[in-house]
């Protein structure tokens, strides 16, 4: 910064205190109400879930990824499943591969649920924080009904799923859908259709899909610049059933600036990504078969590792989520974890989405990057 700005600059910590702020603090330095830089920092919301990992065998290792973020427990423990799964060598049935991405996708619809109810409110939309997370208790009665739990769900095991689709899950399912198709259109035109909503977001936190790729970004947050980058079409798991049908990934395109996304083609993103989820389901239900959820060996196999290093990854809500393995000769559990959230480049993106806009434009930026702590503090 210019000598003339330092003097009239003034250092605040938004967070993480904050409710907008998920627990994170970042420190801008302020010209009037105007952002001079943006100083993100971690360690706010550390758990040591790597460290974590090491003291835990190669079965009980997904829990501890789960409460990493809890929105998406689904998805966020399955990086360390297929990682597993790769050095165990363990075979997993084809209905496991059906039921676990079915789940992934459903749960992928409740985190975005979330989201959508958080920006909402952080935005003063009161009604949209309100409606969205009424919504989501209807997965989450899903969820319940198949795993006995609403969040921290365990629903993956090495070599499968530890629970069944019952008949009482699927109806509760079925339910959660189609409220959500019937509701989303409404959703869509309170926020999309709101002038308010419109000011807030078009043209702010812009950014190119050059600036996003070399930042990091991946997820909903490079897809609205237009960049069908996906892992679940790239890269399919073998484990998982995206190969099995045909879908289209989702993207964003802006008319006025292709190419590129500010915080409204985000949020028309996520839309997206909800409408997509909903057509993977109802494609691989008709698919499942009957058969074996779990591999009968996988006990014995995830027991003891043999030495090797292994890499599991998935598309999650808010991006490409990775964990890197290292394990010793029989090993019960491994000798170095190693996790990669999206969140954090994300969040270390403020450092130059937000100078030169204004104080209130933070939490917009900063929301329609859907950011959750634990990605980053890990």
């Amino acid at each position: 910064m210019k000598p003339e700005i330092l003097e009239e600059a003034s250092e605040i910590w938004f967070g993480p205190q904050h409710v907008s702020a998920h627990g994170w603090a970042t420190k801008l330095t302020l010209v009037g109400d105007y952002i001079v830089e943006c100083d993100p920092n971690a360690g706010y919301f550390h758990r040591s879930a790597e460290k974590c990992l090491e003291f835990r065998d190669f079965r009980q290792g997904s829990l501890i990824m789960e409460r990493i973020c809890m929105m998406e427990a689904f998805l966020s423990e399955y990086p360390y499943i297929a990682a597993v799964e790769k050095l165990s060598g363990v075979e997993v049935p084809e209905r496991a591969k059906i039921m676990r991405t079915i789940m992934l996708e459903a749960n992928r619809i409740h985190s975005l649920q979330f989201w959508m109810g958080q920006f909402g409110g952080e935005l003063g939309l009161f009604t949209m924080l309100l409606w969205p997370w009424v919504d989501r208790e209807y997965f989450l009665d899903a969820f319940e009904e198949l795993t006995g739990s609403r969040h921290t769900v365990s629903y993956n095991t090495p070599g499968g799923t530890r629970y069944d689709f019952t008949p009482e899950f699927l109806a509760k399912l079925d339910k959660a859908i189609v409220r959500l198709e019937e509701r989303i259109p409404v959703f869509d035109e309170m926020l999309a259709g709101s002038p308010t909503f419109k000011l807030r977001t078009q043209g702010i936190g812009h950014y190119t899909a050059k600036q996003g790729l070399k930042w990091g970004l991946s997820g909903p947050n490079i897809k609205a610049c237009g960049i069908p980058m996906d892992l679940r079409k790239d890269d399919p798991d073998p484990n998982l059933a995206y190969g099995m049908i045909d879908w289209e990934v989702p993207v964003t395109e802006n008319p006025d600036h292709p190419g590129e996304c500010d915080a409204f083609d985000r949020t028309r993103q996520r839309f997206a990504e909800i409408a997509t989820s909903v057509d993977i389901i109802r494609k691989l239900l008709p698919l499942l078969p009957e058969g074996e959820i779990v591999d009968p060996k996988a006990r014995a196999k995830a027991n003891r590792l043999p030495e090797g290093e292994s890499y599991g990854r998935v598309e999650g809500t808010r991006g490409v989520t990775t964990l890197w393995l290292k394990t010793t000769e029989k090993a019960q559990t491994p000798y170095r974890a190693k996790i990669r959230g999206p969140c954090f480049a994300s969040y270390y993106s403020l450092k130059h989405l937000v100078p030169g806009l204004r104080f209130a434009d933070f939490v917009v930026v900063f929301g329609s990057l859907d950011p959750y702590p634990g990605w980053w503090d890990r």
